[in-house]
């Protein structure tokens, strides 16, 4: 029953990595993409500068937020993949019994 547990938990990670990738990319794609496209806004020089800048850092932050947050839940994932194998031989014994 362990195994099951842990081949579950595994299947979940993978899952939830695969989700996250794909969030990284896509939030890089976007960023880079607004950072270039800044010279549309027909506003003075600086401000597209300052625009361009703006996405670009904003890119680079929400790549690592979503790195950030793939960590932490994959840290839970993995902690209640934890307890359900502590809890998982008392529910067998105490069928058992």
């Amino acid at each position: 029953m362990k195994t099951l547990v842990w081949t579950l938990t595994t299947v979940v990670i993978a899952l939830w990595s695969l989700v996250a990738w794909i969030t990284h990319g896509l939030v890089g794609v976007a960023g880079g993409l607004v950072a270039s496209n800044a010279d549309i806004l027909p506003a003075d020089p600086m401000l597209v500068e300052w625009a361009s800048w703006l996405a670009s850092a904003g890119a680079g932050v929400g790549e690592w937020l979503v790195v950030a947050l793939w960590g932490f839940v994959t840290l839970v994932l993995v902690a209640l993949g934890f307890v359900a194998t502590k809890l998982v031989p008392r529910l067998s014994s105490s069928a058992r019994a």
